[in-house]
């Protein structure tokens, strides 16, 4: 492949090609396809072409551009504020009014990069006045006006100000009403839908006219043919005709994103879909729009319920602020589009059935969660992967990627390692997760170099009893491996059988494979390994989830991490059901039962955490206490779990000690635990006192 470079004579279209390669580095499929051996090392390469760009270009819509990945926290591009707030200083001086209102969300804080509107109240009357000041020359400055006093919660002045723009026939505020007209979720601006359809319409018609470099949002033109197939697909403000839905959304997809993973997400597993693509290249879309027209208005049907409703969702963000036109979050569409060919009756909106029986019975589809596919959210960035919301992981937070030009330096890999190396006792598990670190840290001083890098595999085997940490330090080797770069997300998939095995033929392999995709950019932690082998009954469909976690690690090389855990013996028997499971996981790391004195020190770290102090006597019984169901071996299958099991036994006797008195406690009572209060599993003697077992009260 040749080496795709910055090129100053078009900075716009060079950086969205560039970036574009960027995101596609982690699809194995791409890399081999362009004949590229060290994907980590052309990463480096494309971002500093990148960075090289945006500092040595004066074009106001490629820094605006490069500006708006930063903010929006985009994948791979490192998250430089003052990068971003310098790129869009350089386009406002040259007249960007979409540069000015970027600055003015920046200093309101609405980006997630901890400004706050009252620190910077001076930054946001200047470059508001610069605005209002710019609207002498362009409409394009009450257009953005517009849109931040919407945002800000001032409809009244916002629509005030997009009806200027809307006048002076600026293609965005026009796409923009439109919007509004199908979601009704803007003060004065009631839904319409045939309203909606018809400004789209205009909208489409005015960028055409423009042309893309006339436009303050390049994409415009695309953004609308997406919306509008969307309106078609359901019948929102038109009559239902999917063909021509889909068509605009294949033609969207050229440059849309939320077009893009439509397609990928509902369109692309049809049989029909790669020669409907190929019609779509050539077609004329114009074409498509003949013969239509606005179906009936459904902002004011009558009471019967319909999938139009939830286009308000749809027009909203999951945390409730509202979008323009060009930051819509997610899309209901897609339930509808699946269930076309099985039969079902989907269409979301009859526009002829106001003539009909007003007592018919219709039916309309209703939108169930499995089936709901969400739009990536453009606003916090997709992480680089696309993949459908389901309901077993939804709650997984996923971070961008950390894009680490070079090796971090001992003093800032220190810093990462501290919650790992607070943790009590695990020495060697420190020490080979160092060892890990420090092998990509080579690597990437290798790629600065121009040299190969060395393979690594990362892939895992914990082996040891319960409460020892396994998963709490899965966890931190996510946060660890996301740090440096070497995982696009670092979140942690923890599964066990029951979220891989189904209980009939197909369901195994379905499951599984869908929890490893949500794993993708992190770490796939099976907790409890072995139960997927621990039958040799043919019939059982754990070996079926085996095997599709074994393919899966040999075609997912990079940007993934595997770590099967459980007992020491037992995990030797499951490496054993696959002749390729040894090969493929490098690493095994054994978690040790805990001694007394860590069994102590994670009782101290409790009492720290709550702000406790054991007294001297309370120390010396616990000592004892310990002591004993060390040797007795009482805390070999609990371990740290067990230790907070007596604490938390400790706090309800202390709390039965003070209910005795409460008129009389003060905060030193509160925070000192005494030797009456400390859990004794048995018998335990102090001296001349004799402490008898708490069992004995339960």
């Amino acid at each position: 492949m040749k080496n795709l470079c910055a090129d100053l004579t078009k900075p716009l279209e060079s950086l969205e090609a560039l970036y574009k390669h960027l995101c596609k580095l982690s699809d194995v499929s791409y890399l081999r396809s362009q004949k590229i051996e060290n994907y980590i090392s052309e990463k480096v390469r494309v971002v500093g072409e990148i960075r090289r760009l945006a500092d040595d270009t004066s074009d106001v819509k490629a820094l605006v551009y490069y500006a708006d990945l930063i903010l929006r926290k985009s994948a791979y591009i490192p998250h430089d504020i003052a990068e971003a707030e310098d790129c869009l200083m350089r386009a406002s001086k040259e007249g960007s009014a979409k540069a000015l209102f970027t600055l003015a969300r920046l200093y309101s804080g609405k980006y997630e990069f901890g400004y706050d509107a009252a620190n910077h109240e001076e930054d946001i009357d200047r470059v508001l006045n610069e605005l209002k000041e710019l609207s002498k020359k362009t409409a394009y400055a009450d257009f953005y006006l517009s849109l931040y006093n919407i945002e800000a919660g001032n409809e009244a002045e916002g629509v005030e100000l997009l009806e200027k723009a809307f006048s002076a026939n600026i293609a965005e505020a026009i796409a923009f009403k439109a919007h509004a007209f199908l979601t009704g979720d803007i003060d004065g601006i009631d839904k319409d839908g045939k309203k909606a359809y018809t400004l789209f319409r205009k909208a489409y018609e005015r960028c055409v006219a423009l042309g893309d470099d006339k436009l303050e949002e390049a994409n415009l033109k695309y953004e609308i043919l997406y919306h509008m197939g969307c309106m078609y697909i359901n019948g929102w403000g038109v009559l239902v005709n999917r063909h021509t839905g889909r068509c605009l959304i294949i033609k969207a997809s050229e440059k849309s994103t939320a077009a893009q993973q439509y397609c990928s997400r509902v369109l692309l597993d049809q049989e029909w879909y790669d020669g409907l693509k190929e019609e779509v290249k050539n077609l004329d879309i114009d074409s498509l729009f003949e013969g239509s027209s606005p179906a009936l208005d459904f902002g004011k049907s009558n009471s019967r319920k319909t999938t139009q409703d939830n286009t308000d969702e749809a027009a909203q963000s999951d945390d409730g602020v509202k979008r323009n036109v060009f930051e819509i979050v997610r899309d209901k569409v897609t339930a509808a589009d699946k269930s076309e060919d099985k039969g079902q009756n989907i269409d979301a909106f009859d526009p002829m059935a106001q003539f009909s029986d007003p007592d018919a019975n219709i039916k309309v589809h209703e939108y169930e969660d499995e089936y709901e596919v969400y739009m990536a959210d453009m606003e916090r960035g997709s992480g680089g992967h696309d993949r459908k919301e389901g309901t077993r992981f939804k709650d997984v937070k996923r971070r961008s990627p950390k894009m680490q030009l070079e090796a971090l330096s001992k003093e800032h890999l220190d810093e990462i390692f501290k919650p790992l190396d607070s943790l009590v006792g695990l020495n060697h598990i420190k020490r080979e997760v160092r060892s890990m670190v420090n092998l990509v840290q080579l690597n990437r001083m290798r790629e600065t170099k121009g040299l190969p890098s060395i393979p690594v595999s990362m892939h895992m085997v914990f082996h040891g009893p319960p409460g020892t940490g396994k998963t709490t330090v899965a966890r931190l080797i996510g946060d660890i491996l996301w740090e440096i770069g070497y995982l696009d997300s670092g979140h942690v998939i923890d599964v066990a059988r029951q979220d891989l095995v189904g209980e009939y033929i197909g369901w195994t392999a379905n499951m599984t494979q869908s929890a490893l995709d949500e794993a993708k950019g992190g770490i796939f932690f099976l907790d409890e390994a072995y139960t997927l082998s621990n039958t040799d009954d043919t019939r059982d469909f754990g070996h079926e989830a085996i095997d599709v976690i074994n393919k899966y690690i040999e075609d997912n090389r990079d940007d993934f991490i595997c770590i099967v855990a459980g007992y020491k013996d037992e995990m030797q028997n499951f490496m054993n059901t696959n002749p390729g499971l040894k090969s493929r996981f490098k690493h095994e790391l054994e978690f040790k039962p805990m001694d007394k004195e860590q069994l102590m020190a994670v009782y101290e770290s409790f009492c720290d955490q709550y702000k406790l102090k054991l007294s001297d006597n309370a120390r010396s019984v616990l000592d004892k206490v310990l002591h004993s169901a060390h040797r007795k071996g009482l805390f070999h299958k609990s371990n740290a779990r067990g230790a907070r099991d007596m604490f938390e036994r400790m706090l309800v006797k202390q709390a039965e000690r003070l209910s005795e008195d409460v008129s009389n406690i003060d905060e030193l009572d509160l925070s000192t635990i005494t030797q009456q209060d400390i859990y004794t599993p048995e018998t335990v003697k102090e001296g001349n006192v004799t402490f008898l077992s708490s069992n004995n009260d339960d």
